[in-house]
């Protein structure tokens, strides 16, 4: 497998980086996501308990609806040291959490199969290449109801390191080796973690086992007590239409006539057709 090397990391192109990923062996990562989702229904979705539900052709409207709450401070702080005692990241206790709540909606169900957008960064050289990494994945948990929560954050965690490790493989290819599915059930049902917070939670709060806190009692840091003057960056268009994907991947992008995408479905065929127009 061909490695991405540079000593300056700025002198590393996006283009440098399509040619080696072109020339990289896709073996590993085929198998790895051929056996992930053997016997998976790919195709099914959950029964999730929806007042009504929307039919194949029906035309959408592009209206939602969210819902936020807040954690009460003694929760958030068990959460934080959680998480820290069992060695894993907010957004892993944060997935396991989701999984328990889906498996709670859907009266037992035990093989649940998300869609979850990666950075695509995977590997550190990558982190300084302004370029389109993003990647849809599915994320399969086979969840046991006997397992305690301790036990379900250790599979999660296990389940995110070794599909991160492979989120380099391109959606499409992945949809490939299930030729008989023509539309995935796990793009409808996403998972999306906000890691702007959390990453400042990271410098401000943890220090490998050690649970440190700046601001006692609360996870939630204002802005101006981090960065007195803030100002915007700016984004190239391909970074922010990507950042608006994984905002609002259900949202309608675009629309004609009786047809229309959700940001998922625009963001996917994007990136088809860069993949397409790299091979040309």
């Amino acid at each position: 497998m061909n490695r991405l090397s540079c000593e300056d990391d700025s002198a590393l192109r996006y283009m440098d980086y399509a040619i080696i990923e072109q020339q990289t062996s896709m073996t590993a990562a085929s198998a790895f996501w051929l056996d992930s989702l053997r016997d998976c229904k790919i195709h099914h979705h959950l029964s999730l308990p929806f007042d009504r539900h929307r039919v194949s052709d029906e035309h959408r409207t592009g209206r939602g609806i969210s819902a936020s709450f807040s954690f009460g401070e003694h929760l958030s702080r068990a959460f934080i040291v959680y998480a820290s005692i069992s060695k894993t990241t907010l957004e892993n206790m944060a997935l396991a959490s989701y999984y328990a709540f889906l498996f709670k909606l859907t009266n037992g169900e035990r093989d649940l199969c998300i869609g979850i957008n990666t950075h695509g960064r995977y590997k550190p050289e990558l982190m300084s290449i302004i370029g389109m990494f993003v990647n849809a994945i599915p994320l399969r948990c086979k969840l046991d109801p006997s397992w305690p929560f301790a036990r379900l954050v250790k599979e999660v965690h296990q389940i995110a390191m070794d599909s991160s490790h492979y989120s380099y493989f391109p959606l499409q290819r992945i949809l490939a080796q299930h030729p008989l599915v023509s539309k995935p059930a796990f793009l409808d049902t996403s998972f999306e973690f906000d890691s702007n917070t959390t990453q400042n939670m990271s410098n401000e709060i943890m220090l490998d086992d050690i649970c440190l806190s700046l601001v006692p009692y609360s996870i939630k840091i204002e802005t101006d007590e981090i960065v007195p003057d803030s100002f915007p960056s700016i984004n190239c268009v391909h970074q922010a239409f990507t950042d608006r994907a994984m905002e609002l991947s259900q949202k309608v992008a675009v629309e004609l006539d009786d047809q229309s995408l959700t940001y998922s479905e625009l963001l996917y065929y994007a990136q088809l057709l860069a993949l397409h127009l790299l091979d040309k």
